[in-house]
């Protein structure tokens, strides 16, 4: 039987006990950004690191690792990174990212949700881990929409409305100790 892998593996699980850190960091976010964040584009959000706190940010990488089952030194608190954006049509990532997967958290995601090629969005929980591949095509679209439904945004206009804006943290992880985690079988079970 062959395999193939997934694009976007949502685990199920959130970070526990960070919800009320990741609601702050969300309005802290919008007072730094007031102007919004651009569609089409992830945008790191240098400004935000000052108020995620090294202990914060030591917190949330054992809340994933104790939840995910990985050896927190699997991600280097200094490959934190904080990111906005709007909605972000059919895309990958393989240049700007070689070599990882992405582990995601949600601190906000509006009525947006991450798809790969042939899913259907479903809005994110705050503190929802995911696992993202970013050498594979995947999409943030606005729930109950397909990739291919959502049409491109030429102007990379900055979205102001909450419900349009999705902002997440990510630590980078080598493909080498994430691979098994995205091999799926061929008929799709894991």
């Amino acid at each position: 039987m062959g395999h193939r892998r997934a694009t976007l593996v949502r685990t199920g699980r959130r970070v526990a006990g960070l919800e009320t850190d990741l609601a702050a960091l969300y309005a802290r976010a919008r007072e730094l950004y007031p102007e919004g964040f651009p569609a089409e584009e992830t945008v790191t959000l240098e400004k935000l690191y000052a108020h995620a706190s090294y202990a914060f940010v030591a917190a949330l990488r054992a809340a994933i690792a104790a939840e995910l089952g990985l050896p927190p030194a699997w991600m280097p608190l200094d490959l934190f990174q904080a990111y906005g954006c709007g909605a972000i049509a059919l895309h990958d990532d393989r240049f700007r990212f070689p070599g990882v997967y992405f582990v995601i958290v949600v601190v906000h995601s509006g009525r947006l949700g991450v798809v790969d090629r042939t899913g259907r969005a479903m809005r994110h929980e705050v503190g929802e881990i995911l696992l993202l591949d970013p050498y594979r095509k995947h999409a943030l679209v606005p729930e109950g929409r397909t990739a291919r439904e959502h049409p491109y945004e030429r102007t990379h206009g900055l979205v102001t409305d909450p419900d349009g804006q999705f902002v997440f943290l990510d630590f980078d992880v080598k493909r080498s100790l994430l691979r098994s985690r995205f091999l799926l079988a061929a008929d799709g079970r894991k």
